[in-house]
């Protein structure tokens, strides 16, 4: 809007200063009329650059627009791209993490393995076994309760009528 403000008023402008300006310069007999046509050319030239104004305006709106459209196109495209490629990293990044994993819990099986094997080889589990065998016989005899009785003393179940075997 300012520039078609700006534009009308200097058309204006100078439309009121160049008849003006015609008539001081003119020696012709008759320069009423001459201003008043050179006037009417001015009008005629002020319309035409009004509508040439109004013209490039449009056109300059139609141009930002298609632009502005264009634009948005374009951030889309590359919105939907980088979407993509952020997704396909994720995936790889996944798949190299759930690869280490996997070879982690393989390494990690061997050298359990591995483990076990040597303590296998090393071991004599012969004398772990009979040493466990003499605990179990000692632990057989240790809580086992004694009766001495003497054979002139009757027994307790002897008078309740239970006879000792």
């Amino acid at each position: 809007m300012n520039l078609t403000k700006l534009t009308t008023i200097t058309i204006f402008t100078l439309t009121l200063i160049m008849p003006t300006s015609g008539a001081f310069s003119q020696q012709e007999k008759d320069p009423v009329q001459q201003n008043l046509n050179q006037a009417e050319q001015n009008m005629d030239s002020v319309g035409e650059n009004l509508k040439e104004a109004g013209e490039a305006f449009g056109n300059s709106i139609k141009n930002t627009s298609e632009a502005a459209g264009q634009s948005l196109q374009n951030t889309n495209r590359a919105i939907k791209h980088n979407y993509n490629e952020a997704e396909e990293q994720v995936q790889q990044t996944a798949a190299e993490a759930e690869a280490k994993i996997n070879q982690a819990s393989e390494t990690a099986q061997a050298q359990i393995k591995e483990t076990a094997q040597a303590i296998n080889q090393r071991s004599n589990w012969g004398w772990f076994g009979l040493l466990g065998l003499l605990g179990l016989f000692g632990l057989t005899g240790k809580n086992q309760e004694k009766l001495i009785v003497k054979e002139n003393e009757p027994s307790p179940l002897e008078h309740t009528g239970i006879h000792k075997r």
